[in-house]
């Protein structure tokens, strides 16, 4: 190996530096500026000259890295801190490379910076990012292993051969390889910022301000068959019957123990069936729409309704659920511990209490429309921004003072009034709405919402949604209609037409799209292609050969269609086009044009060792010399010169066919 320093490759630079600067955001903030500063010291080491790091500053940052990052994660291992140390290996090794060897060793950490990307998000633009990424070096690498190919433009061209000549083959392990059950990149886990989206399994006041912001998806949802009204988009998730010091706790059993099963009468003909794309989260909820009947694979259903998976969603998780709409839950009797959990009343806020008492001994529906109607008619209000409401008695405060409040808001106040009047009553967390948006209904965590359950002997269970009675056009008409007016609704969720918005759902589509056929491709959907082709029965060699002739057939048309985009003549004037292919034959049979000979000259002598073909030379040498040299050459006189140059050229090919033919019989 030759010990002289050699120059960085240019494009291996570029792409080495791009792959670490993706990683900046996975990275913890000391790191940052690190990282910038490495890789302006090696980009100012090529055009200015700056000398690099020595050996021992190398190893002393090396092990100051090694100790940041185990500070910062009190560990090595797992995908943060590897990741984090891989970055910033990659950047020492920018920061060292001096001899060819030193660029390979850079190039393969390239690749796998390109694929530590995917550990963090796989959504179309990450993908894209790391296409681009890994097809720059494959551009580097050709480079760097033929030291004559200086030139970009003949280095991508080599490169766009080469991926598309895998392209067939990469399909095909994607399409029929035998598919794991779960997400391909199994060790992704939640980020901090995942791991706080979303609902809580506790609730306390002021607790949904912070969702009724947040425009992100929270799942998107395939309705098979009509699309779900407005009105009964309640997405059940968690159910709350336990209050304390002002906050709300979920009922969660113990998934890894026999769960009692629910208590419910469904009305069959309000089935709906329809399927769910969960965006990731560190926890197990499942919503599901009213009362979940028919149950996705690895989860259970608690006896309150709630539908939980037997593992944490670290990944995108899709699931099909069949609800009923029309359901009866414990209808008959609530037990002594449900009944009491549920009747339970926290200490304080005297002022409810003296107002529920006045309904003390009437129908449970009558004390429903009771409180309803106290919300309807004393001048509530619903807003994004309540305020903050005091530690003690809280909710007297809201029913008399402050009035104005969001949905966890009423529905607090309400089930503690229905307690509080001898009705079982609870609340239920979930989302409420959707906005629909192409074929599916896309669910945001702004549409969180929180209302109430109370038990009426013969019925069971009765959702009532006083949010519903301050602010109807909150359930018809999700958020963005009911707080149009409230400066705390951001932009990206008020419903308007205007262009960015438009362009929001385009990508909303896009993204749902690459979720359901791409990240989305299972098993399950695996077995349904090849069902539709009808493969599901053959053997794996058959399958093997099945694959075969596709990545054969997808070959031949690649390299087909690249020799076609490679041709020189392809950029040719017309004229010349059009003698190129009689040139090409001419010269295939040993008739080949010198330099500084004419048209005219070099024709007369390929008529003279062609007789048969000599009248056909001459007429297409006439046209082609009239089309290059006459002041008017008609379209139709272009088009009878192309014609008879293409002739002429079939001929020739031919000719040249036969030769060879004729030579090999007299050989053998």
């Amino acid at each position: 190996m030759n010990s002289k320093m050699q120059p960085l490759d240019r494009p291996l630079g570029i792409v080495i530096a791009l792959a670490i600067a993706d990683h900046l955001p996975h990275m913890p903030i000391w790191a940052i500026p690190l990282v910038l500063l490495g890789l302006v010291w090696r980009f100012q080491h090529e055009w200015r000259g700056w000398p690099l790091p020595t050996q021992p500053l190398l190893i002393l940052l090396a092990i100051v890295f090694s100790l940041l990052v185990l500070f910062t994660y009190q560990s090595l291992w797992g995908r943060d801190p590897g990741v984090t140390m891989l970055t910033l290996g990659a950047l020492l090794k920018l920061l060292e490379t001096r001899q060819l060897r030193d660029q390979f060793a850079l190039l393969l950490l390239g690749f796998f910076l390109i694929v530590s990307l995917l550990l963090f998000d796989q959504g179309i633009f990450t993908a894209l990012i790391s296409l681009g990424l890994f097809a720059g070096l494959v551009t580097a690498w050709i480079g760097i292993s033929n030291p004559n190919i200086r030139l970009i433009k003949p280095r991508i061209k080599a490169a766009s051969g080469l991926m598309l000549a895998g392209l067939p083959i990469a399909l095909l392990l994607f399409l029929l390889f035998p598919r794991p059950p779960g997400a391909l990149w199994g060790t992704k886990q939640p980020t901090t910022a995942q791991a706080r989206t979303g609902l809580s399994d506790q609730l306390t006041a002021g607790e949904f301000e912070r969702l009724s912001t947040d425009p992100t998806p929270a799942f998107r949802v395939h309705v098979n068959g009509a699309m779900i009204p407005p009105p009964e988009r309640y997405w059940r998730v968690l159910v709350m019957s336990d209050e304390t010091n002002n906050t709300w706790h979920a009922d969660i059993p113990n998934i890894f123990r026999p769960v009692r099963a629910p208590n419910v009468r469904v009305d069959p003909t309000s089935a709906v069936e329809y399927t769910v794309t969960l965006e990731p989260s560190d926890r197990r909820f499942l919503p599901t729409l009213a009362m979940a009947t028919v149950l996705p694979r690895q989860s259970v259903l608690s006896d309150t309704g709630s539908l939980f998976s037997l593992r944490p969603l670290n990944d995108r998780y899709r699931y099909t659920v069949t609800s009923a709409i029309r359901y009866h839950l414990d209808e008959r009797r609530l037990s002594a511990d449900t009944r009491e959990r549920n009747l339970a009343l926290p200490t304080g806020d005297p002022k409810l209490k003296a107002l529920a008492a006045q309904w003390k001994g009437l129908a449970p529906l009558e004390i429903r429309d009771r409180a309803l109607n106290y919300f309807r008619s004393q001048g509530f209000s619903y807003t994004l921004t309540p305020g903050k409401l005091p530690e003690q008695n809280r909710m007297d405060t809201f029913l008399f003072d402050t009035k104005r409040g969001y949905c966890e808001h009423y529905a607090s106040a309400f089930t503690l009034l229905m307690r509080a009047a001898g009705v079982p009553a609870r609340i239920v967390t979930g989302y409420q709405g959707g906005e629909v948006n192409g074929d599916y209904l896309l669910v945001r965590q702004a549409d969180a919402h929180a209302w109430s359950e109370i038990w009426v002997k013969g019925e069971g269970w009765i959702r009532v949604d006083p949010t519903q009675t301050v602010a109807p056009e909150r359930i018809t008409d999700g958020i963005a209609q009911a707080a149009q007016q409230d400066a705390a609704l951001p932009a990206s969720l008020r419903r308007d037409d205007s262009l960015a918005r438009q362009w929001s759902l385009l990508g909303d589509r896009v993204e749902n799209d690459w979720n359901q056929y791409v990240l989305g491709y299972s098993g399950s959907t695996q077995t349904d292609l090849l069902q539709w082709f009808g493969l599901e029965k053959i053997s794996q060699w058959g399958r093997f050969g099945f694959a075969f002739i596709i990545v054969a057939i997808a070959w031949i048309l690649i390299f087909g269609f690249w020799r076609h985009l490679s041709r020189p003549e392809k950029h040719m004037p017309p004229v010349d086009r059009a003698w190129f292919a009689v040139a090409t034959a001419l010269s295939r049979l040993g008739i080949t044009r010198q330099p500084g000979e004419t048209l005219q000259a070099y024709c007369r002598r390929a008529e003279q060792s062609l007789p048969n073909h000599a009248a056909a030379i001459r007429q297409t040498q006439q046209l082609i010399s009239q089309w290059r040299y006459a002041p008017r050459f008609s379209k139709r006189s272009q088009a009878l010169a192309e014609k008879t140059a293409q002739n002429l050229s079939t001929q020739l090919k031919w000719l040249r066919w036969r030769e060879n033919v004729f030579q090999g019989r007299k050989r053998n």
